[in-house]
């Protein structure tokens, strides 16, 4: 097993996922001037499912924004008595809707915004961001997280004396990579993790959701891991025309995977632009970074509207 040094008391990195974590991210509280118009800021960040992990912490120290045609405004993450403290949040549990609140209602500029970036804690043997795997805690290692940020380069408009809600969507399916020697059973923590984020910011009030079941007699091997692919579908292209395929860095990439109960069959995909897209199940042991070729069901059409979830998206 790894030992870590610690920076945290324990009890900051068990707090409910289900509690949202929420940090203010400060800043005093009007609209701003008629010269200096501002507006609030919510930002989330949600997760995609993930093999061979009971857990994925990552802490979160700060998040920059960079206005059009001006410096960076960084936003500082605070405790609940307002002091700038960092966030470890596991992002594991954050699946089937569910989300992470780092900023909430923090006031910025009004105007245009070229980019936001992610600044996270990843000293190394420091007890900051790390993976736990078969009971062990192993170092998760995030190249430049903790210098250059993990950086999203997608513009949005702040309202003036509006507010607006985004959404950092962490795929770790795609992100994490194990080292060497480690995958499948006798992981030990001999070398640390890496991820190398896959990430999307979505505008909550653009998005939406497929949720729906999938028949258990469709998985034919009990340990394999059940999963719905949702890839978007081309621009003017009628829902349910992409081939499904697994990831692998090339278009067609799935855009989301919705992991399916193993005893109800539910699954749920959330955080979807909306458009038109191809839903398809697999049963194959894809495991993290797997590199079988992955056998799908037959695909499904589904079309998402802003706002609401498709239901009833079923393969029986």
């Amino acid at each position: 097993m790894t030992h870590f040094n610690r920076k945290l008391p324990r009890s900051l990195a068990l707090g409910a996922a289900a509690a949202l974590l929420a940090a203010c991210g400060g800043g005093g509280g009007d609209n701003g001037s008629a010269a200096n118009p501002t507006g609030r800021l919510k930002l989330s960040v949600t997760d995609a499912p993930v093999d061979d992990a009971q857990a994925v912490w990552v802490q979160f120290r700060a998040v920059e924004f960079k206005p059009e045609g001006a410096e960076p405004v960084r936003q500082d993450l605070k405790d609940a008595n307002g002091n700038a403290a960092p966030q470890r949040i596991n992002l594991l549990p954050l699946q089937d809707g569910r989300a992470a609140v780092l900023l909430d209602g923090v006031v910025l500029p009004a105007g245009r915004y070229e980019w936001l970036r992610l600044l996270v804690d990843n000293e190394p043997n420091v007890r900051d961001s790390y993976i736990e795997v078969a009971g062990n805690e192993c170092e998760l290692r995030i190249p430049s997280g903790d210098e250059s940020g993990l950086k999203l380069i997608r513009g949005f408009t702040l309202p003036e004396q509006g507010a607006l809600a985004l959404t950092v969507d962490f795929d770790l399916r795609k992100s994490i990579h194990a080292p060497p020697g480690q995958q499948g059973s006798g992981k030990n923590c001999t070398q640390a993790y890496m991820m190398k984020p896959v990430l999307r910011l979505v505008q909550d009030a653009e998005v939406g959701g497929i949720s729906g079941t999938v028949a258990n007699s469709l998985f034919t091997d009990p340990a394999c891991a059940r999963l719905v692919y949702v890839f978007a579908d081309a621009a003017g292209a009628a829902a349910g025309t992409t081939i499904p395929v697994d990831y692998d860095g090339t278009a067609p990439d799935p855009m989301a995977m919705a992991k399916v109960d193993q005893v109800t069959g539910a699954y749920k995909a959330s955080f979807l632009p909306a458009g038109n897209y191809t839903l398809a199940f697999t049963c194959s042991a894809d495991r993290m970074d797997a590199s079988d070729t992955l056998a799908f069901s037959a695909a499904k059409g589904v079309a998402v509207k802003a706002g609401l979830v498709t239901t009833g998206v079923n393969f029986p």
